[in-house]
């Protein structure tokens, strides 16, 4: 009988997606909201909504805002903007608009903040 200890491999990154919308204000913060299932992601993107994608792996994160963006059309991604303010995030957004709006993403560093 081994007595080493068995690795056990992490488990996948957790991501969610939340409704979202820009903070007012010079601040460029993301605002999130309920937690939504793709489908509702993809549904308010065709509406011109803004979403968040939230979790701790920036990875994960990109490719399930790419992922969503993808859903509605031709989509491109984008750095965060520095004339939006310090805390904007990156995101997808279209690249023929309509509709409006941006599939944001967190990174390492930059998060969404709660909705009040």
């Amino acid at each position: 009988m081994n007595s080493e200890a068995q690795v056990v491999p992490p488990s996948p990154a957790t991501v969610t997606i939340h409704e979202a919308e820009r903070a007012s204000g010079p601040s460029g913060a993301v605002l999130y909201g309920s937690k939504i299932d793709l489908d509702a992601a993809v549904s308010r993107r065709k509406t011109g909504e803004d979403i968040v994608v939230r979790g701790d792996d920036q990875r994960a994160n990109r490719q399930r805002a790419k992922q969503i963006e993808s859903a509605v059309g031709d989509a491109e991604r984008q750095d965060p903007h520095k004339q939006a303010g310090p805390l904007v995030l990156p995101h997808y957004q279209q690249k023929n608009k309509p509709p409006d709006g941006h599939t944001f993403y967190e990174t390492k560093k930059r998060k969404a903040r709660k909705k009040r």
